[in-house]
């Protein structure tokens, strides 16, 4: 079964995000430190792509940017388990980027003289068991997948 949750690229959407999470993890009875790991996930996700993925657009008629700050995005979130396997489908309608290739960052480096970003990347990477990228169109999509621990039913 596959639920699916419509977003704005609006930081206040990360609740109704975290709550759709929470709701799939508890229906589908995911052990707690699984549930902890999707919310670690969607956020993540989600925040890069509010902070990151409509900066520096460029509307027709209006070459220093959107008027107002950024354009109107659209992201979706779907979620399904097969079996004992999560799937994670993140597509958003974003500047093109593939999280999968860019250069993850030096940790070893003092924070000071990192380079920002990639860590919430880095993470997601290896929180997940498989991973693919694809532009369709304008839209980014992101496919994760997790093998998860279900908690036993009661009863």
């Amino acid at each position: 079964m596959r639920v699916r949750l419509s977003l704005r690229n609006d930081s206040a959407d990360l609740v109704r995000l975290m709550e759709f999470g929470d709701e799939f993890s508890c229906r589908h009875r995911l052990a707690d430190e699984e549930r902890a790991r999707l919310q670690i996930i969607l956020d993540e996700l989600f925040t890069n792509v509010v902070k990151y993925g409509y900066e520096d657009t460029t509307v027709e008629g209006h070459p220093e940017g959107f008027p107002g700050g950024h354009p109107e995005g659209h992201i979706e979130v779907a979620l399904s388990l097969e079996a004992d396997r999560l799937i994670i489908e993140f597509v958003d309608d974003g500047r093109p980027f593939d999280p999968l290739t860019s250069p993850l960052p030096d940790l070893d480096l003092p924070a000071e003289t990192r380079p920002v970003g990639g860590v919430g990347i880095s993470i997601v990477r290896g929180l997940v068991d498989e991973r693919a990228y694809r532009r369709d169109g304008n839209r980014n999509r992101l496919t994760l997948g997790r093998n998860v621990l279900r908690q036993p039913a009661t009863g």
